[in-house]
Protein backbone atom coordinates (compact mmCIF):
# COMPACT_ATOMS: atom_id res chain seq x y z
CA UNK A 1 0.00 0.00 0.00
CA UNK A 2 1.42 3.38 -0.91
CA UNK A 3 1.39 6.26 1.58
CA UNK A 4 -1.07 9.12 1.60
CA UNK A 5 -0.13 10.92 4.79
CA UNK A 6 3.61 11.60 4.31
CA UNK A 7 4.33 15.25 3.49
CA UNK A 8 7.79 16.49 4.52
CA UNK A 9 10.42 14.70 2.46
CA UNK A 10 13.69 13.13 3.64
CA UNK A 11 13.32 14.08 7.31
CA UNK A 12 13.86 11.32 9.86
CA UNK A 13 11.77 11.92 12.98
CA UNK A 14 12.27 9.70 16.01
CA UNK A 15 10.47 9.92 19.32
CA UNK A 16 12.93 12.49 20.69
CA UNK A 17 11.96 15.04 18.04
CA UNK A 18 8.28 15.43 18.91
CA UNK A 19 8.44 19.24 18.96
CA UNK A 20 9.78 19.35 15.41
CA UNK A 21 7.16 16.77 14.44
CA UNK A 22 4.37 18.99 15.71
CA UNK A 23 5.73 22.00 13.86
CA UNK A 24 5.82 20.04 10.62
CA UNK A 25 2.32 18.66 11.15
CA UNK A 26 0.95 22.14 11.84
CA UNK A 27 2.62 23.31 8.64
CA UNK A 28 0.97 20.41 6.82
CA UNK A 29 -2.45 21.28 8.21
CA UNK A 30 -2.14 24.91 7.19
CA UNK A 31 -1.16 23.87 3.68
CA UNK A 32 -4.04 21.44 3.31
CA UNK A 33 -6.55 23.97 4.60
CA UNK A 34 -5.32 26.41 1.98
CA UNK A 35 -5.45 23.79 -0.75
CA UNK A 36 -8.65 21.96 0.12
CA UNK A 37 -10.85 24.25 2.16
CA UNK A 38 -12.42 23.49 5.51
CA UNK A 39 -14.56 20.55 4.33
CA UNK A 40 -11.58 18.20 4.31
CA UNK A 41 -9.70 19.43 7.34
CA UNK A 42 -11.19 16.82 9.71
CA UNK A 43 -9.87 14.02 7.53
CA UNK A 44 -6.43 15.60 7.21
CA UNK A 45 -6.38 16.28 10.93
CA UNK A 46 -6.91 12.61 11.81
CA UNK A 47 -4.28 11.65 9.23
CA UNK A 48 -1.75 14.10 10.61
CA UNK A 49 -2.52 13.13 14.20
CA UNK A 50 -2.19 9.44 13.40
CA UNK A 51 1.05 9.93 11.51
CA UNK A 52 2.49 12.02 14.35
CA UNK A 53 1.56 9.36 16.91
CA UNK A 54 3.30 6.71 14.84
CA UNK A 55 6.42 8.84 14.39
CA UNK A 56 6.71 9.52 18.09
CA UNK A 57 6.60 5.81 18.95
CA UNK A 58 9.63 4.94 16.81
CA UNK A 59 12.79 3.56 18.37
CA UNK A 60 15.92 2.87 16.27
CA UNK A 61 16.35 -0.82 15.46
CA UNK A 62 20.05 -0.66 16.44
CA UNK A 63 19.10 0.65 19.86
CA UNK A 64 16.57 -2.12 20.42
CA UNK A 65 18.96 -4.82 19.22
CA UNK A 66 21.68 -3.62 21.60
CA UNK A 67 19.32 -3.19 24.55
CA UNK A 68 19.57 -6.24 26.89
CA UNK A 69 15.96 -5.61 27.91
CA UNK A 70 14.61 -6.29 24.42
CA UNK A 71 12.84 -9.70 24.27
CA UNK A 72 14.98 -12.17 22.36
CA UNK A 73 12.23 -13.12 19.91
CA UNK A 74 11.73 -9.46 18.97
CA UNK A 75 15.51 -8.94 18.66
CA UNK A 76 15.75 -11.85 16.21
CA UNK A 77 12.80 -10.60 14.15
CA UNK A 78 14.34 -7.13 13.94
CA UNK A 79 17.66 -8.60 12.81
CA UNK A 80 15.87 -10.71 10.19
CA UNK A 81 13.89 -7.72 8.94
CA UNK A 82 17.08 -5.68 8.71
CA UNK A 83 18.73 -8.36 6.56
CA UNK A 84 15.70 -8.29 4.27
CA UNK A 85 15.84 -4.52 4.15
CA UNK A 86 19.54 -4.46 3.27
CA UNK A 87 18.94 -7.04 0.54
CA UNK A 88 16.08 -5.01 -0.97
CA UNK A 89 17.94 -1.69 -0.79
CA UNK A 90 20.82 -3.15 -2.77
CA UNK A 91 18.53 -4.76 -5.34
CA UNK A 92 16.44 -1.59 -5.77
CA UNK A 93 19.40 0.81 -5.59
CA UNK A 94 17.97 2.61 -2.56
CA UNK A 95 21.21 2.62 -0.59
CA UNK A 96 20.53 5.87 1.26
CA UNK A 97 16.97 4.95 2.20
CA UNK A 98 16.14 5.15 5.92
CA UNK A 99 12.92 3.16 5.80
CA UNK A 100 12.50 0.33 8.30
CA UNK A 101 15.47 1.44 10.41
CA UNK A 102 13.21 1.96 13.41
CA UNK A 103 10.48 -0.02 15.16
CA UNK A 104 7.19 1.06 16.69
CA UNK A 105 4.70 -0.86 18.78
CA UNK A 106 1.44 1.00 18.18
CA UNK A 107 -0.62 -1.22 20.44
CA UNK A 108 -3.19 -2.34 17.87
CA UNK A 109 -3.40 -5.05 15.18
CA UNK A 110 -3.53 -2.68 12.19
CA UNK A 111 -1.89 0.64 11.49
CA UNK A 112 -4.79 1.98 9.38
CA UNK A 113 -8.16 0.87 8.05
CA UNK A 114 -8.99 1.37 4.37
CA UNK A 115 -12.35 1.89 2.75
CA UNK A 116 -12.95 0.93 -0.88
CA UNK A 117 -16.21 1.73 -2.67
CA UNK A 118 -17.94 1.41 -6.02
CA UNK A 119 -21.46 2.00 -7.36
CA UNK A 120 -23.81 -0.97 -6.98
CA UNK A 121 -23.76 -1.73 -10.72
CA UNK A 122 -20.35 -0.51 -11.79
CA UNK A 123 -16.76 -1.65 -11.44
CA UNK A 124 -15.38 1.87 -11.59
CA UNK A 125 -13.96 2.62 -8.13
CA UNK A 126 -14.68 5.71 -6.13
CA UNK A 127 -11.51 7.80 -5.85
CA UNK A 128 -10.30 10.41 -3.42
CA UNK A 129 -7.66 13.00 -4.21
CA UNK A 130 -4.94 14.32 -1.92
CA UNK A 131 -1.93 16.62 -2.10
CA UNK A 132 1.24 14.79 -3.19
CA UNK A 133 -0.32 11.30 -3.57
CA UNK A 134 -2.90 12.35 -6.16
CA UNK A 135 -6.15 10.41 -6.63
CA UNK A 136 -6.35 6.93 -5.16
CA UNK A 137 -9.00 4.23 -5.06
CA UNK A 138 -9.15 3.81 -1.29
CA UNK A 139 -9.31 6.07 1.74
CA UNK A 140 -7.36 5.32 4.91
CA UNK A 141 -8.10 6.09 8.54
CA UNK A 142 -6.00 5.64 11.66
CA UNK A 143 -9.07 4.77 13.74
CA UNK A 144 -11.38 1.93 12.80
CA UNK A 145 -14.38 3.86 14.12
CA UNK A 146 -13.65 6.71 11.68
CA UNK A 147 -13.42 4.23 8.80
CA UNK A 148 -16.69 2.61 9.88
CA UNK A 149 -18.39 5.99 10.00
CA UNK A 150 -17.21 6.81 6.49
CA UNK A 151 -18.25 3.38 5.21
CA UNK A 152 -21.71 3.85 6.72
CA UNK A 153 -22.07 7.10 4.79
CA UNK A 154 -21.14 5.40 1.54
CA UNK A 155 -23.57 2.56 2.22
CA UNK A 156 -26.36 5.09 2.77
CA UNK A 157 -25.60 6.35 -0.74
CA UNK A 158 -26.14 2.87 -2.17
CA UNK A 159 -22.46 2.09 -2.73
CA UNK A 160 -20.79 -1.30 -2.49
CA UNK A 161 -18.04 -1.03 0.13
CA UNK A 162 -15.16 -2.90 1.70
CA UNK A 163 -13.43 -1.98 4.97
CA UNK A 164 -10.20 -3.79 5.82
CA UNK A 165 -7.27 -3.44 8.18
CA UNK A 166 -3.83 -2.51 6.83
CA UNK A 167 -0.66 -3.83 8.43
CA UNK A 168 1.74 -1.40 6.71
CA UNK A 169 1.84 1.51 4.31
CA UNK A 170 4.53 3.55 2.60
CA UNK A 171 4.92 7.31 2.87
CA UNK A 172 6.97 7.19 -0.35
CA UNK A 173 10.14 8.31 1.41
CA UNK A 174 8.65 11.47 2.91
CA UNK A 175 9.12 9.90 6.34
CA UNK A 176 11.37 7.05 7.48
CA UNK A 177 8.68 4.38 7.79
CA UNK A 178 9.18 2.07 10.79
CA UNK A 179 8.82 -1.63 11.22
CA UNK A 180 5.61 -2.22 13.16
CA UNK A 181 4.22 -4.71 15.63
CA UNK A 182 1.39 -5.21 13.12
CA UNK A 183 3.62 -7.29 10.83
CA UNK A 184 6.97 -7.97 12.53
CA UNK A 185 5.84 -11.51 13.50
CA UNK A 186 4.63 -12.48 10.03
CA UNK A 187 5.97 -15.74 8.65
CA UNK A 188 9.37 -15.17 7.06
CA UNK A 189 8.16 -15.21 3.45
CA UNK A 190 5.30 -12.86 4.22
CA UNK A 191 7.54 -10.48 6.15
CA UNK A 192 10.01 -10.34 3.27
CA UNK A 193 7.21 -9.80 0.74
CA UNK A 194 5.78 -6.91 2.75
CA UNK A 195 9.15 -5.16 3.14
CA UNK A 196 9.94 -5.59 -0.56
CA UNK A 197 6.48 -4.33 -1.56
CA UNK A 198 6.57 -1.19 0.56
CA UNK A 199 10.12 -0.27 -0.48
CA UNK A 200 9.15 -0.72 -4.14
CA UNK A 201 6.70 2.16 -3.77
CA UNK A 202 9.69 4.44 -3.20
CA UNK A 203 11.27 3.40 -6.49
CA UNK A 204 8.38 4.32 -8.80
CA UNK A 205 5.12 6.04 -7.94
CA UNK A 206 2.64 7.53 -10.42
CA UNK A 207 0.00 9.96 -9.24
CA UNK A 208 -3.61 9.04 -10.01
CA UNK A 209 -2.91 5.41 -10.98
CA UNK A 210 -3.47 3.02 -8.07
CA UNK A 211 -3.62 -0.05 -10.31
CA UNK A 212 -0.21 0.70 -11.82
CA UNK A 213 1.43 1.49 -8.47
CA UNK A 214 0.14 -1.51 -6.57
CA UNK A 215 0.71 -4.01 -9.37
CA UNK A 216 4.26 -2.72 -9.85
CA UNK A 217 5.00 -3.13 -6.13
CA UNK A 218 3.42 -6.60 -6.16
CA UNK A 219 5.56 -7.59 -9.17
CA UNK A 220 8.72 -6.32 -7.45
CA UNK A 221 7.69 -8.20 -4.31
CA UNK A 222 7.39 -11.39 -6.38
CA UNK A 223 10.74 -10.88 -8.11
CA UNK A 224 12.67 -10.04 -4.95
CA UNK A 225 11.07 -12.79 -2.91
CA UNK A 226 12.22 -15.37 -5.45
CA UNK A 227 15.74 -13.91 -5.31
CA UNK A 228 15.67 -13.86 -1.50
CA UNK A 229 14.54 -17.48 -1.24
CA UNK A 230 17.17 -18.61 -3.71
CA UNK A 231 19.78 -16.79 -1.64
CA UNK A 232 18.64 -18.68 1.48
CA UNK A 233 18.95 -21.93 -0.47
CA UNK A 234 16.09 -23.81 1.23
CA UNK A 235 14.69 -25.87 -1.64
CA UNK A 236 11.66 -27.14 0.28
CA UNK A 237 10.60 -23.57 1.07
CA UNK A 238 11.18 -22.53 -2.55
CA UNK A 239 9.07 -25.45 -3.77
CA UNK A 240 6.25 -24.74 -1.30
CA UNK A 241 6.24 -21.08 -2.28
CA UNK A 242 6.01 -21.96 -5.98
CA UNK A 243 3.01 -24.23 -5.35
CA UNK A 244 1.31 -21.56 -3.25
CA UNK A 245 1.92 -18.94 -5.93
CA UNK A 246 0.47 -21.23 -8.59
CA UNK A 247 -2.70 -21.69 -6.54
CA UNK A 248 -3.02 -17.97 -5.88
CA UNK A 249 -2.54 -17.10 -9.53
CA UNK A 250 -5.25 -19.55 -10.59
CA UNK A 251 -7.76 -18.14 -8.11
CA UNK A 252 -6.90 -14.56 -9.01
CA UNK A 253 -7.48 -15.38 -12.68
CA UNK A 254 -10.87 -16.80 -11.73
CA UNK A 255 -11.85 -13.67 -9.82
CA UNK A 256 -10.75 -11.40 -12.66
CA UNK A 257 -12.65 -13.56 -15.15
CA UNK A 258 -15.86 -13.15 -13.19
CA UNK A 259 -15.21 -9.46 -12.80
CA UNK A 260 -15.46 -9.26 -16.59
CA UNK A 261 -18.71 -11.24 -16.48
CA UNK A 262 -20.06 -8.63 -14.08
CA UNK A 263 -18.83 -5.78 -16.23
CA UNK A 264 -20.81 -7.18 -19.16
CA UNK A 265 -23.86 -7.75 -16.98
CA UNK A 266 -23.84 -4.19 -15.70
CA UNK A 267 -24.26 -2.91 -19.24
CA UNK A 268 -27.15 -5.32 -19.85
CA UNK A 269 -30.88 -5.09 -19.25
CA UNK A 270 -31.13 -6.76 -15.81
CA UNK A 271 -28.01 -6.12 -13.73
CA UNK A 272 -29.97 -6.41 -10.47
CA UNK A 273 -30.71 -10.07 -11.32
CA UNK A 274 -27.38 -10.94 -12.91
CA UNK A 275 -25.23 -9.57 -10.08
CA UNK A 276 -26.20 -12.07 -7.34
CA UNK A 277 -26.17 -14.93 -9.85
CA UNK A 278 -22.63 -14.17 -11.01
CA UNK A 279 -21.27 -13.77 -7.49
CA UNK A 280 -22.92 -17.07 -6.54
CA UNK A 281 -21.30 -18.80 -9.52
CA UNK A 282 -17.92 -17.36 -8.58
CA UNK A 283 -18.21 -18.75 -5.06
CA UNK A 284 -19.22 -22.15 -6.42
CA UNK A 285 -16.23 -22.21 -8.76
CA UNK A 286 -13.93 -21.51 -5.83
CA UNK A 287 -15.49 -24.30 -3.79
CA UNK A 288 -14.73 -26.67 -6.68
CA UNK A 289 -11.09 -25.57 -6.66
CA UNK A 290 -10.94 -25.94 -2.89
CA UNK A 291 -12.30 -29.50 -3.06
CA UNK A 292 -9.47 -30.27 -5.50
CA UNK A 293 -6.92 -29.00 -2.98
CA UNK A 294 -6.36 -25.81 -4.98
CA UNK A 295 -7.66 -23.30 -2.47
CA UNK A 296 -5.64 -21.09 -0.12
CA UNK A 297 -6.17 -19.97 3.44
CA UNK A 298 -6.49 -16.34 2.38
CA UNK A 299 -9.07 -17.08 -0.29
CA UNK A 300 -10.95 -19.41 2.07
CA UNK A 301 -11.49 -16.35 4.22
CA UNK A 302 -12.13 -14.04 1.25
CA UNK A 303 -14.87 -16.25 -0.20
CA UNK A 304 -16.46 -16.91 3.20
CA UNK A 305 -17.83 -13.34 3.28
CA UNK A 306 -20.59 -11.64 1.30
CA UNK A 307 -18.88 -10.30 -1.83
CA UNK A 308 -19.59 -7.16 -3.81
CA UNK A 309 -17.94 -4.89 -6.37
CA UNK A 310 -15.54 -3.37 -3.83
CA UNK A 311 -14.05 -6.79 -3.08
CA UNK A 312 -13.29 -7.33 -6.77
CA UNK A 313 -11.66 -3.91 -7.01
CA UNK A 314 -9.06 -4.77 -4.37
CA UNK A 315 -8.05 -7.90 -6.28
CA UNK A 316 -7.84 -6.11 -9.63
CA UNK A 317 -5.90 -3.17 -8.17
CA UNK A 318 -3.16 -5.37 -6.77
CA UNK A 319 -3.03 -8.21 -9.30
CA UNK A 320 -4.55 -7.48 -12.71
CA UNK A 321 -1.42 -5.89 -14.18
CA UNK A 322 1.11 -8.08 -12.38
CA UNK A 323 1.52 -10.57 -15.30
CA UNK A 324 2.26 -7.62 -17.60
CA UNK A 325 4.92 -6.28 -15.23
CA UNK A 326 6.49 -9.71 -14.92
CA UNK A 327 6.46 -10.09 -18.69
CA UNK A 328 8.27 -6.77 -19.00
CA UNK A 329 10.80 -8.03 -16.46
CA UNK A 330 11.39 -11.13 -18.60
CA UNK A 331 11.70 -8.93 -21.69
CA UNK A 332 14.36 -7.00 -19.80
CA UNK A 333 16.47 -10.18 -19.62
CA UNK A 334 15.40 -10.47 -15.97
CA UNK A 335 17.64 -7.50 -15.22
CA UNK A 336 16.00 -5.60 -12.38
CA UNK A 337 17.77 -2.31 -13.11
CA UNK A 338 16.76 -2.37 -16.76
CA UNK A 339 13.20 -3.32 -15.76
CA UNK A 340 12.94 -0.40 -13.33
CA UNK A 341 14.28 2.02 -15.92
CA UNK A 342 11.57 0.87 -18.33
CA UNK A 343 8.94 1.35 -15.66
CA UNK A 344 10.21 4.86 -15.00
CA UNK A 345 9.88 5.59 -18.71
CA UNK A 346 6.29 4.33 -18.64
CA UNK A 347 5.56 6.43 -15.57
CA UNK A 348 6.37 9.60 -17.50
CA UNK A 349 3.74 9.17 -20.19
CA UNK A 350 -0.01 9.62 -20.28
CA UNK A 351 -2.06 6.99 -18.42
CA UNK A 352 -3.95 5.38 -21.33
CA UNK A 353 -0.83 5.14 -23.47
CA UNK A 354 1.11 3.77 -20.49
CA UNK A 355 -1.50 1.05 -20.02
CA UNK A 356 -1.52 0.14 -23.72
CA UNK A 357 2.26 -0.17 -23.84
CA UNK A 358 2.37 -2.27 -20.68
CA UNK A 359 -0.36 -4.69 -21.72
CA UNK A 360 0.56 -5.07 -25.41
CA UNK A 361 3.90 -6.86 -24.94
CA UNK A 362 4.61 -9.95 -27.02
Amino acid sequence: MFGRQGIIRNITLLSSSSILSRILIIFFLLCTIAISGCSRTSYYYQAAKGQLSLLNKRVPVKQLVQNPGTPEDLRQRLLLADRMRQFALKQLQLENNSGFTSYADIGRPYVTWNVVAAPAYSLTPETWCFPIAGCVSYKGYFKKSDAEKFEKKLLSEGKDTLLYGVSAYSTLGWFADPLLNTFINYQENDLAALIFHELAHQVVYVKDDSDFNEAFATAVETILLEKWLNLQGNQSVIHARALQQKKQNRITELVLQYREHLRAAYSGSSPEKDKPRIFSELKQKYQELKQQGKGTRYYDWWFSRPLDNADLLTISTYYQLVPDFLKLYENSDSDLSEFINKIRDLARIERDKRRRLLTSQV
